[in-house]
C-alpha cells in the first residue's frame, strides 16, 4: 500500500539524484496520463528500470528478491513461447503508474508531517472517554488513511502510546488496564486504516484494479466500498465490545474503573483539515471531468498542489513574500531529500504491479475457468474466494498488493464471470483490507509495528486473528446481499 518514511541514510543514497530521477518518474506519468503521448509513457518506464540501479545500495533482501523474481518470470515467458517485449511493457506500464501514485500519495504525507493542525486532531481521537474511544480512533484512523495513507498509523501510533503511558516511569510495565487501553487503540486504530482500502481514491487499491479491469464503475465501487467500511465499523466496534465486556465488569467490581474525561474538539485544526480535504475533493473532481480520466488518476495531479499549498499555509510568516522562500525550501527538502527515502516502496510496489502481470498472463485463464466451473458458481462464493484468496496469500509473505494485481488480471481474462466486474474489484480491495488486519506481512501491520515496537504476529494474529475470521464471515453475507437477482 503507500510508502513508509523508512529512508536510507544519505551515504548510501545519492538523494539528490534519486530525486531527480523520481521527479522526471511522476512528470512524464502524470503527461502520460492526462495527454496520451507515448513518448512520456516510454520515459517513465525507463525510470522504473532505472531506479533499482541508481537506488541499489538503498534496497534491501526484499527488494532483491522481487526484482530476481520479475526476471524469473519473463525466462518463463520466454520459455512458454509468449510474447515476451509485449508482455515486459505492459508491465512496466503498471509499475510506472503504480510507483508514481506512491510517490505522489507519499506527498500528502510530507505535508502532514509538519501540520500542527494534523497533530492537535490526532491527540484528540486518543483522549476521547473510554465509551467513545475506540469509534473514534478507528473513525480517525479511516480519515488520516484517505488524507495520508499510511502516515495514520505512524502519527496515530506515538500518540497512542505517549498517552497511554503517561505517568509511568521509564522502562517500568503497563499494568493491566494501560495494557489493554493501549491494544484497543492500536487495534482500532489498525481496523480503521485497513478499510480505506475498499473505496478511497486515495488507496494503492483503487489505482490498481481500474488499470486491470475494464468496464469498473467508480462511482459505484466507491459508494459500495464506504458503505461497507461502515459496516466494518460496527463489526469492529461489536466485537471489540463483547471481548472486553467481562474485563469492564471486573474492573467495575473492583472499583478500579477509569474516570471518563471530557476533551474538545480543536475547531480550528479540524477546520484547517477540513480545508485541506475540501481542495483534494474539488481539484480531483475538476481534473477528472475536464481530463477525462478516472478518479485516481485525478487525485494523483492534485497531490502535488493541494502539498504546495498546505506547506505555504503553514509558514509561520504573515507577508507573502516572507511565506515563499520558506515554502519553496520546504519543499525542496520534500523532494530531494523526504521522497528519496520512499524509493525502496517504489521499488516494490513496481515489482508488485509487474510480478502480478507477467504471473496472470503466465496463467491460462480459460483453462481454469472450465476446471473449476466457473460460470455455474455462485455470484457471492466467487467474490468471497477473491477476497480468502488475497489473504491466504498474505500469509506467506505475498504483497497483498501482488496478489491483486494478480487476481485482477486474471479476472479480465476470465470468461462468463458470473458476477458484476466491479464487486470483483471490490472483494479483492476487501481481500487486502483484510490482509491488513490479518497478515503479519501486510504493510499496515509492519508499519505499526515498526511505530510501537509490538511484532506484527501480535498485531494481527494474536490480537485481530478472531476479528478478521469475524470479517470474513460478515463478508460472505455482504456479498450475498450484493449479489441477489
Amino acid at each position: 500500500m503507500a510508502a513508509s518514511s523508512e529512508s536510507a541514510p544519505t551515504t548510501i543514497l545519492p538523494t539528490r539524484l534519486v530525486g531527480w530521477l523520481l521527479l522526471v518518474l511522476v512528470a512524464s506519468e502524470l503527461l502520460f496520463l492526462y495527454t496520451g503521448v507515448f513518448g512520456a509513457g516510454i520515459v517513465s518506464q525507463v525510470q522504473v528500470i532505472a531506479l533499482p540501479l541508481v537506488a541499489w545500495r538503498a534496497l534491501r533482501l526484499r527488494e532483491a528478491y522481487l526484482l530476481a523474481l520479475c526476471l524469473m518470470l519473463l525466462f518463463l515467458a520466454w520459455l512458454f513461447g509468449k510474447p515476451v517485449a509485449a508482455i515486459a511493457a505492459e508491465g512496466l506500464s503498471r509499475s510506472a503508474y503504480l510507483a508514481s501514485f506512491v510517490l505522489l500519495m507519499a506527498l500528502l504525507r510530507e505535508g502532514a508531517l509538519t501540520s500542527r493542525s494534523v497533530l492537535e486532531c490526532g491527540t484528540f481521537l486518543t483522549r476521547q472517554p473510554a465509551n467513545r474511544r475506540f469509534l473514534a480512533l478507528f473513525s480517525g484512523s479511516h480519515f488520516f488513511a484517505v488524507l495520508i495513507n499510511l502516515g495514520a498509523l505512524s502519527l496515530l501510533a506515538p500518540i497512542i502510546q505517549r498517552g497511554v503511558r503517561a505517568g509511568v516511569p521509564d522502562g517500568e510495565p503497563l499494568d493491566d488496564i494501560g495494557l489493554v487501553r493501549e491494544r484497543r487503540q492500536l487495534s482500532a486504530a489498525l481496523r480503521g486504516f485497513s478499510w480505506f482500502l475498499v473505496w478511497a481514491p486515495t488507496a494503492v487499491t483503487q489505482a490498481v484494479m481500474p488499470t486491470l479491469m475494464g468496464g469498473i464503475d467508480a462511482t459505484r465501487m466507491i459508494v459500495t466500498g464506504f458503505g461497507l467500511a461502515l459496516c466494518m465499523l460496527g463489526v469492529s466496534w461489536l466485537e471489540d465490545a463483547v471481548r472486553w465486556r467481562g474485563f469492564r465488569k471486573h474492573l467495575v467490581a473492583e472499583g478500579r474503573l477509569p474516570l471518563a474525561s471530557a476533551t474538545r474538539l480543536p475547531w480550528r485544526a479540524a477546520g484547517n483539515l477540513g480545508i485541506v480535504c475540501f481542495a483534494l475533493f474539488g481539484l480531483t473532481v475538476a481534473f477528472t471531468t475536464v481530463g477525462r480520466v478516472s478518479i485516481v488518476t485525478g487525485v494523483m495531479l492534485t497531490a502535488p498542489i493541494v502539498v504546495a499549498l498546505w506547506v505555504f499555509a503553514q509558514q509561520p510568516a504573515k507577508a507573502v513574500y516572507r511565506r515563499l522562500p520558506a515554502a519553496a525550501e520546504r519543499l525542496d527538502e520534500i523532494a530531494f531529500q523526504s521522497i528519496p527515502g520512499y524509493c525502496r516502496e517504489a521499488v516494490f510496489i513496481a515489482c508488485a504491479g509487474f510480478i502480478g502481470t507477467l504471473a496472470a498472463k503466465l496463467v491460462l485463464a480459460s483453462d481454469v475457468a472450465a476446471l473449476i466451473g466457473l460460470a455455474g458458481q455462485p455470484g457471492w462464493l466467487v467474490m468471497w474466494v477473491l477476497t480468502v484468496t488475497v489473504w491466504v496469500f498474505g500469509q506467506v509473505g505475498l504483497s497483498p498488493i501482488t496478489m491483486a494485481v494478480f487476481l485482477g488480471s486474471l479476472v479480465a481474462e476470465l470468461p462468463d464471470m458470473p458476477v458484476d466486474i466491479t464487486l470483483a474489484a471490490l472483494a479483492i480491495a476487501a481481500g487486502t483490507a483484510v490482509c491488513t488486519t490479518g497478515a503479519p506481512f501486510a504493510s499496515g501491520a509492519i508499519m505499526l509495528a515498526r511505530a510501537t515496537g509490538y511484532s506484527s504476529f501480535t498485531l494481527t494474529w494474536r490480537w485481530n486473528g478472531v476479528y478478521t475470521l469475524m470479517a470474513m464471515a460478515v463478508l460472505a453475507v455482504v456479498y450475498a446481499v450484493l449479489t441477489r437477482p
